[in-house]
């Protein structure tokens, strides 16, 4: 159950959100409209936080975890466009600002910062709410309570944040749910059918078995990693549903859920990761070959070096942020068995740093994953 204010807060999130798409697809947006639609979200918000400290007086601590969820669920696309347009306004104003060395972009970026931190606020609001409410009442310890109050205004740990207080409410009020099927194994599935494709790249693209006519196939199968990086990364809506489902599992004590998912979604990655670093290796030698063949002198291949780190440093970005959601359940399932001193916190933290190297996380979530069946 949410209020009415909160309902209205995230209805305004979702114009704001058409408002900049426009933006970020470089569409015409009259500036009076969108200093209009930031004038009425203050006001819009500034109800919101009021309603917010309501319901922390009153200890409503079910409509407050409601409403929670109702604002953070509707401003997670409009972040998501914000940081789009963002990126490509500061870029095209830096670039005609070569007078200055962009200046003008730095400026503006910095702006937008403050206007987009002063957005997040109101909706923090209902989540502060619901820790007020259980840190009075003790339903939750004073470290929980200091670490996710500072987490709510931060920038994107303030959405995983809200679903751990929501879910913690939920739990304390009697009204959790267990994870729908859906949620248990959408990671799993979107992992499985971009394994799929890229496992077709793979075979296509070592073995040519498939013959000069399937080039364009073999083509468009070589941006699977990229769509990945959208659906795993860019929208994080799939590892946000993932990680919802961990918490609820973690409350639960499922550790037999926590350990079947983790190795699943370990094991089921393995070839869309392949494939990611088979088209970074031949990016990397695209860009690469051109000032092989210029080099005349042993002092020319820094050169060398440094066209290949254009290729290589964002290829190891892209693949260690998409290693994060496949992560979650590993992470998730530690973290039960040190509640249930099934391990101890050295080993606890050992694994953890494991499951965040490449390799090393499937070794390690297989490990985990037999200890705790062997405990379970």
């Amino acid at each position: 159950m949410a209020s009415a204010a909160s309902r209205a807060l995230a209805a305004w999130l979702g114009l704001g959100a058409l408002l900049v798409a426009g933006l970020a697809a470089d569409l015409p947006v009259f500036p009076a409209l969108a200093i209009g639609w930031l004038v009425i979200y203050f006001i819009v918000g500034a109800l919101a936080i009021a309603d917010a400290i309501r319901l922390a007086r009153r200890a409503d601590l079910d409509v407050a975890q409601g409403s929670a969820n109702v604002v953070k669920i509707a401003a997670i696309p409009f972040f998501v466009l914000n940081f789009v347009a963002l990126t490509r306004i500061v870029v095209s104003v830096g670039a005609d600002d070569s007078d200055h060395f962009g200046f003008r972009g730095f400026l503006i970026a910095l702006l937008f910062v403050v206007l987009t931190y002063l957005v997040l606020l109101p909706t923090s609001a209902y989540a502060v709410a619901c820790l007020v409410v259980m840190r009075r009442d003790e339903r939750i310890g004073r470290v929980f309570y200091g670490l996710h109050l500072i987490l709510q205004f931060l920038f994107v740990v303030d959405v995983a944040g809200a679903v751990v207080v929501i879910e913690v409410a939920r739990n304390r009020l009697g009204t959790a749910r267990p994870p729908s099927w859906l949620s248990r194994n959408l990671l799993t599935g979107v992992l499985a059918v971009a394994s799929i494709l890229g496992a077709i790249w793979v075979i296509a693209y070592s073995t040519s078995i498939f013959g000069r006519s399937t080039a364009d196939l073999i083509w468009y199968l070589a941006s699977v990693p990229a769509l990945a990086f959208f659906v795993l990364v860019a929208v994080p809506i799939v590892p946000l549903v993932a990680f919802r489902t961990a918490v609820r599992a973690f409350l639960a004590g499922d550790l037999e859920l926590l350990r079947r998912s983790t190795r699943v979604v370990k094991l089921v990655m393995i070839p869309l990761f392949v494939q990611n670093f088979l088209v970074g290796a031949v990016i990397i030698g695209f860009l690469s070959y051109l000032p092989l063949r210029m080099a005349r002198e042993p002092r020319d291949f820094w050169l060398i070096g440094a066209v290949a780190s254009l290729g290589l440093i964002p290829t190891l970005i892209a693949a260690f942020l998409m290693l994060i959601p496949t992560s979650i359940y590993g992470v998730t399932c530690l973290a039960l068995m040190l509640r249930q001193r099934l391990i101890s916190p050295r080993y606890c933290t050992m694994h953890v740093l494991l499951h965040f190297v490449f390799v090393a996380d499937i070794i390690s979530t297989l490990v985990v994953a037999r200890r705790a069946r062997s405990n379970g």
